[in-house]
């Protein structure tokens, strides 16, 4: 049975609202205020970090002080030059599967169009990624352009069944989980702080700059994992609509053991369906917070996805209900650390 206060699962429109605003790294402002507006609304205490992040916090009574971490942004391309025929050449600014690139629609400040056009190196260049290249069409290219400009793909949000697909749900899937977290009632087991962190697709500075702020007993944080049915060698293979992934190690990153049965333990008293994974990589900023400080004792959810790297990503709704059924369970009753 669901819990009282999680009956307001983060819904298609929501994930459409943050999918849709454009948050480049460093440039994640129109989010950052759909995300303040969203916190004021449930949480009261809520402020904006040098960098660019939203901290929120609630107090309780009981339990541990929980951090629970999103990033912002989503993958940047940023113009490096514009040549004598007008094309603006790109580096991005996240990973990008660039093959799976190639036509894709972007977008500038102010609304500004092209498309995204890959240019593999030729064979005497040597091994090397492929160029990236905004094409804004003869003759339109924007006065407003200039080095440093900075855009990001422009796929609308759609709903198909239950899949939804969409620009930078990486980053946006988290974000949707915890603002539903924030939504918990003032009767919440722990202390809850938000940090929803700027700048995750270059590094997670941020996430480790919140964690030092904010001073964290505990921390979960959240995101997708990308998935394309296959198994990698030394990985587990996680199916999108098989529930949230409860991700156990990754290349620097080792869940912390209670977190872990803590999850664990809830998923099965409340019947949610779950997975465990190991895999090559954390896309959330969990392996910067566990470092901090003293450190954190650190886990992470995510919602298994497709297409991360394109324009085109997708997740199954069900999964993301699930997963924030686990998150307010999780933080409803008060954790208690081993001594």
């Amino acid at each position: 049975m669901p819990s009282s206060q999680s009956k307001r699962v983060p819904t298609s429109d929501r994930l459409r609202r943050l999918a849709e605003a454009d948050a480049p790294p460093g440039r994640e402002g129109t989010l950052r205020r759909l995300v303040e507006k969203d916190l004021h609304a449930s949480m009261g205490k809520v402020r904006v970090s040098p960098l660019g992040s939203v901290y929120a916090e609630r107090q309780s009574g009981r339990g541990v002080r929980v951090l629970v971490s999103a990033h912002l942004d989503e993958v940047g391309f940023v113009i490096s030059h514009i040549d004598r025929q007008g094309f603006a050449w790109l580096h991005p600014a996240g990973e990008v599967n660039a093959e799976a690139c190639s036509g894709a629609a972007i977008r500038f400040p102010d609304g500004l169009q092209a498309t995204l056009g890959v240019v593999s190196r030729p064979a005497w260049h040597g091994e090397g990624p492929p160029r990236l290249l905004a094409d804004f069409g003869a003759g339109s290219l924007d006065h407003r352009l200039r080095t440093g400009s900075m855009g990001v793909f422009a796929t609308p949000f759609e709903v198909d069944g239950k899949t939804l697909r969409g620009k930078a749900l990486d980053g946006r899937v988290g974000v949707a989980l915890a603002l539903h977290a924030a939504g918990l009632s003032q009767r919440a087991g722990n202390t809850l702080v938000l940090a929803m962190t700027a700048l995750g697709q270059v590094g997670h500075r941020a996430a480790r700059a919140a964690a030092f702020d904010l001073e964290p007993e505990a921390a979960i944080t959240l995101g997708v994992l990308p998935t394309d049915g296959k198994r990698s060698p030394g990985c587990t293979a996680v199916r999108p609509g098989k529930g949230p992934v409860i991700l156990i190690r990754s290349r620097v990153f080792v869940a912390d053991a209670w977190l872990v049965e803590a999850l664990m333990h809830t998923a099965v008293r409340a019947r949610l369906a779950y997975q465990v994974a190991v895999a090559e990589e954390n896309p959330t900023g969990a392996a910067a917070i566990q470092a901090t400080q003293e450190g954190v004792p650190t886990a992470t959810i995510l919602v298994a996805g497709t297409g991360v790297g394109t324009p085109r990503q997708s997740v199954e709704s069900h999964d993301l209900a699930v997963a924030a059924e686990l998150l307010v369970r999780l933080l409803e009753r008060p954790l208690m650390p081993p001594k």
